[in-house]
This record gives structure tokens, sequence and C-alpha cells, in this order.
């Protein structure tokens, strides 16, 4: 996803006419006063819509958006990235509260439910010890997926399931 930002002429909006442009990350405040029209009268802006894997407000500050950018573009490509905005609203009260624990999140992004997760933790890592072939079929996963859940702390999402190692 491409991280933009719309930005208005608050002013204008005001008085009824629609006048923004999108933007995108890093932006330039003297590139946004040029397309939108701020000057002399109209010297408030305001965000109308944005693309971006967070969340922002109307009145975010435009430098707070650029730095909070910057520090998502770390994590961009990951499984995190596309999951950033569930996982920091499950387990932190920031997204720098979240960048600060990334290395404490497991994805299993082939997972699409806790019972997904018990079995690759079965059958990929063992954690079960080795698991004779003919006893497999008699593992109820579900109920194993349930355990895991209510002892760990896991978040299934549409981009896999998450798990935060505290």
């Amino acid at each position: 996803m491409e991280m933009q930002v719309y930005i208005a002429n608050l002013g204008k909006y005001n008085e009824g006419e629609l006048v923004g442009a999108w933007f995108t990350p890093p932006i330039d405040m003297e590139d946004v006063k040029e397309r939108i029209g701020l000057k002399d009268e109209y010297e408030e802006y305001a965000i109308h819509d944005f693309e971006l894997p967070f969340e922002v407000d109307e009145y975010t500050p435009i430098s707070e958006i650029n730095r909070l950018c910057a520090m998502v573009q770390e994590i961009e490509g990951s499984p995190l990235y596309d999951a950033l905005s569930e996982v920091q609203g499950y387990w932190f009260d920031s997204l720098e509260e979240l960048l600060e624990h990334q290395d404490d999140i497991i994805c299993y992004s082939d997972c699409e439910n806790m019972e997904d997760v018990a079995r690759y933790l079965i059958e990929e890592t063992g954690v079960l010890g080795e698991v004779p072939a003919n006893l497999q079929n008699y593992i109820d996963y579900r109920a194993f997926g349930r355990d895991l859940e209510i002892e760990g702390s896991f978040l299934v999402t549409s981009h896999g399931v998450f798990e935060y190692v505290q």
C-alpha cells in the first residue's frame, strides 16, 4: 500500500468549496501551502482522508504524520506491516510502543486461526516433542489451539495470527 494523505484547505471547506490534494509522505508543508492555497486568509488545513497503516485524525500535525511514516517504513514488507493497526490497537497504546516491542511479536502468517497455530506448533516446531505418526490423528488441534489462546497472548487477523511474547 502506498501511504497517502488527503489534505484540505479548511477555510475553503467551511465556505462550501472543496479544495485539497493527495500527498505522499514525507509531506513538505510548503508544497501543501502552494497546492491547496494556504495563504493570507486561509491558513488552516484538515486531513479528510488517508491511506496509512495506522490511524490519524483530522488535526494530526503533518510533522507527526511524517515521523510516524518514517518509523513504519522500517517494517514495510513484513507481515506486521499489513496488520499494523490491528496489532497496535490490541496490545499497544501507540505506534511507537508497538515498534519498540516488534521483536516480541511472532507472526504465524500461514495460520488463519488458533487450530492452525496448534497444528503448526506440534508438527513444525515439535512443541510436544516427537509425536509418533500413529498418534497424530488423535490430537485435538482445536482444543489445543483454544488452550493456547487462553494461556497466551494471541491475535487472529486477516493477515495471520500474531503472538505477543511478553
